[in-house]
């Protein structure tokens, strides 16, 4: 019972670390849970860590892989929810160099594994798009 409680609090930890879309509350709340569904225990530590942290450099090693089964493809859903909710499809993001999933042109192949830790993804800047840095790296800088 304890670990169904922590998985419900972890749900509401990364509802509150979204990146607010206009009018989506509903359904990105739903984006969440069934995010949340994907996940095991640790990967879910490791995801609420990463998110609630802006992809600090302590947080941004560790890969989270899942099956990429869905129709809809889960680093879409990830850096929509938790970095660019203008996000359209894979083909407007990278893969960092030092993500395990290898997918460096944001295609993903059929039946294998992906990587829907937000802070794995780059995106290149379009106009009208704002630079986000996470605060920690915005902290030393200063």
């Amino acid at each position: 019972m304890l670990r169904a409680w922590r998985r419900v609090a972890s749900t509401r930890r990364l509802t509150k670390c979204r990146v607010d879309a206009d009018g989506e509350t509903v359904d990105a709340d739903a984006a969440v849970c069934s995010v949340v569904e994907l996940l095991d225990d640790h990967q879910l530590e490791t995801f609420v860590t990463a998110v609630e942290t802006g992809g600090s450099v302590d947080h941004v090693n560790e890969c989270i892989l899942v099956d990429d089964s869905t129709h809809v493809a889960p680093q879409i859903i990830c850096c929509r929810l938790w970095r660019w909710p203008s996000l359209q499809n894979s083909g407007e993001i990278r893969c960092m160099p030092w993500c395990q999933s290898k997918h460096g042109n944001g295609a993903v192949l059929e039946n294998e594994a992906v990587c829907c830790h937000p802070y794995h993804w780059s995106r290149p800047l379009f106009p009208g798009d704002t630079l986000q840095m996470p605060a920690a790296l915005f902290i030393n800088i200063v």
